[in-house]
């Protein structure tokens, strides 16, 4: 009597069973994919939330399909900020980047159509797209002079497409859609008549002496929605709020968004407390993204001590962004041998595979905010499994 969209939800891997039956053995894991930032020590205390969101109007609801006004003129102000203007009247705001996703699937796509989307990059769409109804359709990145780069040979278009996402900056190769990949998306999107959807959360983690392109709020010539939200802007993850920008031209960028109000409407997701706290929130971020870049930066140096203090002939993938490291594996080391090892020492990873990265360039994914007396023993727990793989 159940739908088939939920059919992922059958299929489990070796590794995760591997994990969860030292779960259940009460054996203690470090989890070195853990991005949450709460987790890591980062947020904002119970008295500093307490008191924004405690707040005139919280009694109230307010139906506004696109979101509270004081809250979207804040997230214009965010964006004016970083030199480029944003009307609030086309901003969208939602109960997460996630719901942002199935909005935009829902007002692009009828059940069975296409979008591209990037590998690697993050696995989450596979299960929005499921639930929605919705083919994806990968096209590859590859390294071009240690810069992921469009393969355009990929990038292919069927009658069925109606969008190409884009992650700027990715999750996990940490790659700025760059000023050509733009311009290849762009003139992609024209020729086959589709949108672009650019997925901005990480935009920002620049890593030091990295010069960041910038937002893609700004398009004018082809209709582009970007997202974004405060799970990683201001580290809220918990007060689950995003947005959606629509961009591009300005009759497409009106239809867009009366169609989208019409979606909106339909859920009024978002919680009036937090979109009440939301303009503080933003005005009051930066010092927590300092101490976060400040950490990855830490871990990232702790991580590339480790590799040449023990010896391993692994390597440090370049991380123009974001807070997660590629960490490639010595020459002949296979990744599902390597983390089950890793288990058996009590270090939990993600194999790059997970991600879509190459089968020629084995690799784990490793989260760079743990606390870094956590990530040095999980380095420690790493070196161990090396050694035995």
């Amino acid at each position: 009597m159940f739908s088939d969209r939920l059919s992922f939800a059958d299929s489990s891997n070796a590794l995760s069973k591997a994990k969860e039956k030292r779960r259940v053995a009460g054996l203690p894991t470090i989890d070195m994919t853990d991005a949450n930032p709460a987790n890591a020590g980062f947020g904002w205390s119970v008295v500093e939330l307490g008191t924004l969101m405690r707040r005139e109007g919280i009694q109230r609801q307010d139906p506004d399909a696109r979101g509270l006004a004081s809250a979207r003129t804040a997230i214009a102000d965010y964006y004016t900020a970083r030199g480029v203007r944003v009307a609030s009247e086309r901003l969208f705001l939602s109960a997460s980047t996630s719901e942002s996703y199935s909005w935009l699937f829902k007002l692009l796509c009828n059940p069975g159509d296409e979008i591209l989307v990037p590998e690697p990059a993050y696995p989450l769409l596979e299960v929005i797209a499921a639930l929605e109804g919705v083919t994806l359709r990968p096209y590859r990145m590859v390294q071009l002079a240690g810069e992921w780069v469009i393969d355009q040979a990929s990038l292919t278009a069927s009658r069925q497409t109606r969008a190409i996402v884009c992650i700027n900056p990715s999750n996990p190769t940490g790659a700025f859609v760059s000023r050509r990949d733009r311009d290849i998306l762009r003139a992609f999107a024209l020729k086959n008549h589709c949108a672009i959807i650019c997925d901005e959360v990480f935009l920002d983690y620049p890593a030091e002496g990295v010069a960041s392109p910038g937002t893609w709020a700004n398009e004018t010539q082809v209709a582009l929605y970007v997202l974004s939200g405060l799970s990683k802007v201001a580290l809220a993850p918990q007060l689950k709020v995003g947005w959606i920008v629509v961009a591009g031209p300005t009759d497409t960028a009106a239809e867009s968004c009366r169609r989208l109000e019409h979606i909106a409407d339909a859920f009024l997701s978002v919680n009036t407390p937090s979109q009440i706290a939301l303009p503080d929130l933003l005005r009051r971020a930066e010092p927590l993204r300092v101490a976060v870049r400040t950490r990855v930066a830490q871990n990232e140096a702790a991580l590339k001590t480790f590799i040449t203090s023990t010896g391993h002939p692994s390597r440090l993938l370049t991380r123009p962004a974001g807070w997660m490291a590629i960490l490639a594996l010595p020459p002949g080391v296979a990744e599902e041998r390597f983390l089950f090892n890793a288990l058996d020492e009590g270090v939990w990873a993600h194999p790059g595979y997970f991600y879509g990265m190459p089968t020629a360039l084995p690799s784990v994914i490793l989260s760079l905010l743990l606390d870094p007396q956590v990530f040095a023993q999980g380095l420690a727990g790493l070196d161990r499994a090396l050694r035995r793989s």
